[in-house]
């Protein structure tokens, strides 16, 4: 699933690990915008157990993660306020 948020392309997905109990959740931000595309902001990455918390869920959690990210990077940016 991708989502385009202030400048950034944000790719999320999920899967299951080795022993199916815990979602390995993961969120790619990249710039696409030409005031983000230099950002090197690091991935989002999420280990959620299974038993505790849909797939849905998860992936929101990592999204707005990572939404987080793209904000915390606008705020630092001074010539973009």
């Amino acid at each position: 699933m991708a989502i385009e948020y202030r400048g950034f392309r944000v790719t999320v997905d999920a899967k299951a690990d080795a022993t199916d109990t815990q979602w390995l959740c993961r969120a790619v931000l990249e710039g696409i915008e030409a005031h983000a595309e230099a950002a090197k902001l690091p991935c989002v990455e999420l280990a959620i157990p299974k038993l505790k918390i849909d797939v849905l869920m998860a992936l929101s959690m990592v999204e707005q993660t990572a939404k987080q990210n793209a904000d915390e990077w606008h705020a630092k940016q001074p010539e973009l306020a």
